[in-house]
């Protein structure tokens, strides 16, 4: 059997999780492209494919209906807006996912978004790298009020990884862990009052085709909000956050999740108060071996439960 992995940091810092699988008896097929598939090179790959590690490629009711022997599907981490779950679960393709795997690393990644934009780092080392001498008056983080979006697993760790700062925290979902609120001290509130009274905004929610920080969310921010993106594009308007930005409401932005990926917004490219990076929040040597290994093991479990059938 035939195993596709799309992700270029699948098994890059450890050869242990590909030998995982081809001691099973699988065969493992590298991405040949190096970067995300479109869809037509992503059906010709999986074309004899049993299953496929997947990066951010989308699976839609195309390319399941045209990789005849797919029975499975091991998600290299835990976003699942890329994949139609629900033709994936007609077709009894089930869908795993490496929860945990990056989650360190993503928090980690938001923090120093946060830091960065706050006094001006990204853009005083591209100055410095021409040989400018230019300063940046920034922000501190001390007294700010934090406001976080989303308090799963990331979120957490993004609370957890503030605590020895001097911030007030804010936290926003749809359902709370009671005991981790309490612990860390996090003040329960509705999306309207944490964009209200929040002087940094960092996003950890999954997508639900809507945004969550619009034009009218940007116009009841604070004077000098940063906000941070390291979960999914479309939870910010783009057009909005531009507008607040040239209207000096946004002090600074930290994207690493973009609208058309592989590509950046060309509208942000020249403004010193946004950092742009390339989706790699999750990407750490640590987290792609945890990650790597965790998508092996799911599909390792699955045929092997398929066998003693």
């Amino acid at each position: 059997m035939k195993v596709l992995v799309t992700s270029n940091s699948f098994g890059k810092y450890s050869n242990e999780p590909q030998r995982k699988l081809e001691e099973a008896g699988f065969e493992v097929i590298l991405n040949p492209y190096h970067r995300m598939m479109n869809e037509e090179e992503f059906i010709e790959c999986l074309s004899d494919i049993d299953a496929v590690i997947l990066s951010t490629e989308k699976v839609t009711k195309k390319v399941i209906d045209s990789s005849p022997k797919l029975k499975m599907i091991s998600r290299y981490g835990v976003g699942l807006d890329n994949v139609d779950l629900e033709y994936c679960k007609e077709k009894g393709i089930p869908v795993t996912v490496t929860k945990g795997g990056n989650s360190n690393a993503v928090a980690e990644f938001a923090v120093s978004l946060m830091l960065s934009c706050l006094r001006g780092v990204a853009s005083a080392n591209q100055y410095a790298k021409q040989n400018i001498w230019k300063k940046f008056t920034g922000l501190d983080l001390d007294g700010k009020t934090i406001g976080v979006v989303g308090l799963g697993a990331i979120g957490k760790l993004v609370v957890k990884k503030l605590q020895g700062f001097d911030v007030k925290i804010l936290g926003y979902d749809v359902y709370y862990d009671e005991e981790f609120v309490k612990k860390y001290s996090v003040e329960k509130v509705s999306i309207d009052d944490l964009v209200k009274n929040s002087d940094i905004i960092t996003l950890h929610a999954p997508s639900n085709g809507k945004a969550i920080l619009g034009k009218e969310e940007f116009k009841k921010m604070k004077d000098n909000v940063v906000v941070i993106n390291t979960a999914r594009s479309d939870l910010i308007d783009l057009d909005a956050l531009l507008e607040a930005i040239k209207n000096n409401k946004v002090f600074a932005a930290g994207l690493d999740v973009h609208e058309n990926e592989p590509n950046f917004d060309i509208r942000f490219e020249g403004l010193d108060n946004v950092i742009l990076t390339p989706h790699q929040a999750a990407i750490s040597k640590e987290a792609s071996n945890k990650a790597s290994q965790m998508a092996v093991d799911n599909i390792l479990d699955y045929f092997g439960k398929e066998k003693k059938r």
